[in-house]
């Protein structure tokens, strides 16, 4: 163990020797990197300090001095340069990163000028390998060759590589094959192609082969590239062979054929297909091209079934075959055959037939012609009439038809050995049958002969039938026999009638149907129907009509004086006479009145009897007493007679009007309308003239006219579209016409949702004394209401009414408490609520009670001012009082009067949005131009009508500010800890605070400085799941508090994962012996280091003992001006070096200076030295600071050197500040 240990120290310090040596060299040299594109790769350079400057080259091209070269956003220089690492990082490899980079060194002192130089290859891995141009896949690529072929040649091309990629052949049993190779060049890319020849043969077919990819990147077993192929041998098949028809027979339309064809031998076997020759354009058209193979008994077949149709006729067959051999020679085999069918024929047509039937005329012949649809052999056809067979005429004719078949035309002529009544609705047909098939096809045509009726008879009238008008007469004629059957009109004297016919073909005869109303008009008419067949002479039936009927007109002369009757009028005598037309028979006349409940009077005089006279009925007769009753009557004049069959009666009614003032119908006489809804009410006045105006009155008195916006009046209809609360009330409406007028009233109630009016409460400036009465009142409109419903809160919490009085008063609910205390005071609340709203309202309740002082701050019991520059000191008092106190200040029991010395100020807070039943105010007393006479115990008393309270506030110079209190951890994580405090009493000044922390396993301090007015802080970069310790302190400027008892926090020990990206550091390997050498050397210089430390620490002990004679500080609790507001060193938080301990219990005695970042010096002034105060210089340091590294390097941390009580404590660290002795 001591062995190693001297073995270490002996390496150490040769490596500090060799730094302090006048040579340079490379401890780790560039070398050549090859690497695939897209990688991150470093050219390692590193140099044994000291050294000269260090830049980098690419082909002969300087890069410069910097780390990071912004021309080159991919390229920087990574390491500590204090170590000598300048190692060259090339991130995402491109191609255009290739080429000579060089580590070059200026010369340094007495050492040459250095450069290594290091080549940098880009690789590029190929990605497909393709077989004959095809795009490659998992599948096995299939050649193919004719066994008759003399050599086949087949390409394998990789393309994209760097560099250029060797392409191997190997078959199945790893046997390599020679090819030849190519290679081209593109962007800088490689692809290479090459050819395998091989000479075809039976010993090659379903043999297996690889194109197998070799390249440097491809090192192992996932990065493999291959492609693979297999070899085909084709052979020519035979002939094809079909089996299942001869020639030489004919097939019967619309039977099945099923052919097979076969074909033997090839490689492989060949693909059978069929297809059918058109003989007109000589092309073949595909039918199937199924097929089975029989590989045990080396044959293919395919098998088709068709039914024949004619259109097969003489048509040709083919059966083709083909193999890959074939297809290579684009050639195919096949065999043919041709089909004969028997067909049709498919019809026969009687010419001119369209219809089917024919009308002929009795003595007049008729030709018919007959002909066929083409037929395989020529058809046999002959004439039927009703299914027995007729000769022809001539003898049939023959002419080609399609499909190579045979037409026949034969003609037949009827009606000249017998009449052609004898053919009537007779069926003539023309029949064609195949003398093969047996098939046979029939056209046939209707045959129709013309003939007159023989008689007409009527029916449904007789001689002495009597027939009522309005009757409806329904007669029938039947016209019998005929062909066609005739045709039947009707008329009635010289008018035409409208009928229904009724042909009934069976029995041969035509029915023919009229009905009509009756009417007067028609008695005495004669009631003809006449009926004809075609043109024949016309048959006629007749009947004279005998009708019965009543007068056509019925009236009442002078009716017109209905409409005008007056009520009372007893001096006249209305005086009518009721006349009719003529009628048959005559008819008897009867006059009644109806009054409106439908109820028959028979209270009308006669004047004179009944009159009769050329056919005319007349009676005269009058009125009874004309009343209001009368209004509206109906009156009705009623003629009637008697006949054997039927009563008959006819009237004539007419209303009679008596003139009267106008009367209102039965109306909801109260109507309820909720608030803000429409209200719509219609009354209806009946009077005579009937001519009514409207009149509507507000309940107001105001009379009501149409507005467009809320009112619509449309005569005794009224519309309010949104009615409010006081528009309920009684509504008038009088309805006039020229005889008088009459009102009616309508009473409307509007409902609507509680609304409080009015509210008495007591605020501030109404405060309430203890033990008086106090009365909450809220004065609530609403309809409807029910006020016992209205509920008190206090402070919106529903209250109970044990101390409370409840009183109701008309519309206003109030609340009584007769002795009102401080605790009663607080924001009450009155609810009320129905069916169409509820409402809610606040009443404030301030009691007045004596002042009370804030005391929850301990530091404004205290205050600090300087005493020798005639400050203003601040004395506080934060207080609550209703009403507004008195305040009186006073100094060992004297009171202090305003004056130029003195001056309160009595400042109410500013009320907050929510309520408060209490009065808060700030109290600042002011003591100008301060001296150490003035400091002492001041009082501030506050007094009201209730009572007084006093606080006692300490005056002194600044003094040291109290401890920081209530520390917590707000947040902890695997590396910070997020801690808050509460300050205390400043001593007089602005305060900022300082953290120390440590390890639980530590002895030394880390230290944080919090910038003024910041009362937490994250502390960052700490271990992972470790436990800390960690206390607060604060500063004033002047003075440091006691550091407060420390607490003790664990950081998570979770943690999240990350990425780390490690750099790799070459190793140097040096042997034992030279090892021993250096360490000796390094022991001298060790020996020599340490006599020169002591030496310098004694001379500077004895410069600072001389220049803290000659500075002089206050022994007060005042600091001189020229000291400068900063902490002690900080260490970094990656190092504890300097923590202090030997100096915490002179830390109060002590300024410090603090651990400013280099963001925090470059936003001071543009001094030389802007961190310190008013430019003044430490008594204890002298300082420069400048940037150590480039400005481009983080400087998050700061360190110092300190000459306090001569001792030299430096630490550098890599990327911070560095000062130095001026």
């Amino acid at each position: 163990m001591p062995l190693s240990l001297s073995i270490e120290v002996f390496i150490f310090y040769s490596i500090l020797y060799l730094s302090n040596s006048q040579s340079q060299f490379y401890q780790v040299q560039p070398h050549d990197i090859s690497a695939l594109i897209g990688s991150n790769i470093t050219i390692p350079c590193v140099i044994t300090p000291p050294h000269g400057d260090v830049q980098w080259t690419k082909d002969g091209l300087a890069l410069g001095y910097e780390r990071q070269l912004s021309a080159f956003p991919t390229w920087s220089i990574i390491g500590d340069e204090n170590l000598g690492e300048f190692n060259f990082f090339i991130q995402s490899l491109k191609l255009d990163d290739e080429g000579l980079f060089a580590c070059e060194v200026s010369p340094y002192n007495n050492a040459p000028a250095l450069k290594q130089i290091a080549q940098v290859k880009t690789l590029v891995r190929p990605q497909h390998v393709q077989i004959n141009d095809q795009s490659s896949s998992s599948e096995i690529t299939i050649i193919k060759m004719r066994f008759d072929d003399k050599f086949h040649q087949i390409n394998c091309r990789v393309d994209g590589a760097k560099p250029a990629a060797q392409i191997k052949w190997i078959n199945e049993t790893g046997h390599e094959f020679p090819g030849i190779s190519r290679t081209l060049l593109k962007d800088n890319l490689f692809s290479t192609i090459s050819t395998l020849t091989v000479n075809p043969s039976l010993l090659l077919d379903k043999k297996r082969f690889m194109c197998d990819v070799r390249h440097e990147t491809l090192t192992d077993s996932l990065n493999q590239l291959r492609a693979f192929f297999e070899v085909q041998i084709s052979l020519p098949p035979s002939d094809p062979v079909i089996f299942g028809y001869s020639s030489v027979s004919r097939l019967v339309n619309g039977s099945s054929l099923s052919l097979a064809c076969q074909s033997y031998g090839g490689q492989p076997l060949g693909t059978l297909s069929w297809h059918r020759l058109d003989h007109g354009s000589g092309k073949s058209y595909l039918i199937d091209n199924s097929s089975v193979i029989h590989h045990d008994e080396n044959f293919t077949e395919s098998n088709i079934s068709l039914f024949v149709k004619p259109s097969d006729n003489n048509s040709t067959l083919s059966c083709h075959v083909t193999n890959e051999y074939l297809d290579l020679l684009r050639k195919t085999l096949e065999t043919n055959i041709t089909l004969q069918i028997a067909f049709g024929p498919l019809s026969v047509h009687i010419l001119q037939n369209s219809m089917n039937v024919t009308t002929l005329v009795e003595g007049t012949p008729q030709r018919f012609l007959c002909r066929t649809s083409s037929s395989n052999p020529r058809p046999v056809v002959v004439w039927k009439i009703d299914e027995q067979i007729l000769s022809s005429d001539i003898d049939p004719t023959e002419e080609s038809g399609e499909f190579a078949g045979k037409i026949i035309q034969l003609a037949k002529t009827i009606g000249i050995d017998k009449s052609l009544r004898h053919y009537h609705n007779k069926l003539l047909s023309c029949e064609a049958t195949n003398p093969d098939t047996g098939h046979v096809v029939t056209d046939s045509i209707q045959l129709n002969v013309i003939y007159d009726a023989f008689s007409i008879e009527m029916y449904g009238l007789t001689k002495d039938k009597i027939i009522k008008s309005g009757d409806k007469v329904s007669v029938e004629c039947i016209l019998i026999g005929g062909n066609p059957l005739g045709k039947i009109i009707w008329y009635k004297g010289d008018q035409l009638l409208h009928s229904e016919s009724t042909i009934e073909t069976n029995e041969k005869y035509v029915s023919s149907h009229v009905e009509f109303i009756a009417s007067p008009s028609d008695n005495n008419r004669l009631l003809t129907c006449q009926g004809q067949v075609e043109e024949f002479p016309r048959h006629i039936a007749s009947f004279i009509l005998n009708v019965t009927f009543l007068p056509i007109e019925i009236a009442i002369i002078e009716n017109e004086r209905f409409a005008n009757l007056s009520q009372h009028d007893d001096d006249k005598h209305y005086e009518f006479e009721c006349r009719t037309s003529l009628s048959n028979p005559q008819v008897q006349l009867t006059i009644f009145r109806q009054s409106n409940d439908g109820e028959i009077h028979p209270d009308i005089q006669y004047i004179t009897s009944l009159s009769y006279i050329n056919g005319i009925n007349s009676i005269k007769f009058t009125l009874p007493r004309i009343d209001l009753s009368l209004h509206e009557n109906l009156l009705t004049c009623k003629a009637a007679f008697d006949t054997d069959l039927s009563f008959q009666t006819k009237q004539v009614t007419y209303i009679l009007h008596v003139n009267h003032k106008p009367y209102f119908h039965e109306f909801n006489r109260s109507i309820e309308v909720k608030e803000n809804q429409p209200f719509n009410i219609t009354l209806e006045a009946n009077g005579y003239p009937m001519s009514i105006s409207y009149t509507w009155f507000h309940p107001s008195g105001r009379q009501l006219m149409n507005d467009p916006l809320n009112i619509f009046i449309n005569q005794g209809q009224l519309s309010i579209m949104n009615i409010q609360r006081n528009d309920l009330g009684i509504y008038r409406c009088i309805a006039t016409n020229s005889i008088g007028q009459t009102e009616a009233n309508v009473t409307l109630n509007v409902l609507y949702g509680p609304v409080i009016t009015r509210t008495q409460g007591y605020s501030v400036t109404e405060a309430l004394m203890p033990g008086s009465s106090a009365i909450l009142i809220c004065v609530i409109d609403g309809n409807p209401i029910d006020f016992n419903k209205v509920r008190w809160f206090k402070d919106n919490q529903e209250m109970s009414y044990e101390q409370w009085e409840k009183r109701i008063e008309r519309n206003e609910v109030s609340l009584i408490r007769k002795s009102i205390h401080r605790q009663d005071a607080g924001q009450y609340a009155c609810e009320i609520d129905n069916q169409f709203g509820n409402s809610h309202a606040t009443l404030p309740l301030v009691v007045q009670y004596a002042p009370e002082i804030d005391r929850s701050d301990p530091s404004r019991s205290k205050a600090a001012t300087d005493s020798d520059r005639f400050l203003t000191a601040e004395l506080h008092c934060h207080l609550s009082s209703v009403p507004k106190p008195t305040i009186i200040w006073m100094k060992d029991n004297q009171i202090l009067s305003p004056s130029s010395k003195y001056r309160s100020i009595l400042t109410e807070r500013n009320p907050s949005t929510s309520f408060s039943s209490n009065l808060l105010f700030d109290v600042i007393f002011y003591v100008t131009n301060v001296t150490k006479s003035d400091y002492g115990i001041y009082q501030c008393r506050v007094e009201n009508k209730l009572g007084i309270d006093m606080i006692e506030i300490l005056l002194t110079g600044l003094t040291i500010p109290d401890l920081p209190s209530q520390i917590h951890v707000m947040n902890t994580s695997h590396t910070s800890l997020l801690i808050s405090w509460t300050p205390g009493f400043d001593g007089g000044a602005q305060q900022t605070f300082q953290i120390r922390f440590r390890l639980s396993t530590e002895s030394q301090y880390a230290y944080q400085h919090m910038p003024y007015g910041k009362h937490s802080f994250e502390l960052k970069d700490l271990k992972l799941g470790s436990q800390y310790h960690i206390s607060i302190r604060s500063n004033n400027s002047h003075h440091l508090s006691k550091w407060t008892d420390e607490i003790v926090i664990s950081t998570s020990d979770y943690l999240p994962s990350l990425r780390f990206h490690l750099s790799e550091v070459s190793s140097t390997k040096i042997s034992f012996t030279l090892l021993i050498i250096i360490a000796i050397i390094g022991l001298i210089i060790l020996s020599i280091n340490i006599i020169l430390m002591i030496f310098f620490i004694i001379k500077r002990r004895q410069s600072t003992v001389t220049t803290s004679e000659n500075s002089s500080t206050t022994g007060t609790n005042e600091t001189e001006a020229n000291t400068i507001d900063l902490f002690q060193p900080v260490p970094s938080n990656f190092s504890t070096a300097n923590t202090y301990k030997k100096y915490e219990d002179e830390d109060i005695k002590r300024p410090f200076v603090s651990s400013y970042s280099s963001a925090t010096l470059s936003q001071s002034d543009n001094a030389s030295y802007a961190t310190f105060k008013k430019n003044y210089i430490s008594p204890y340091d002298n300082l420069r600071v400048y940037n150590y590294y480039p400005s481009s390097t983080d400087n998050s941390l700061a360190t110092y050197r300190s000459f306090k009580d001569g001792v030299n404590t430096s630490i550098d660290t890599n990327g911070c500040i560095r000062t130095d002795l001026v």
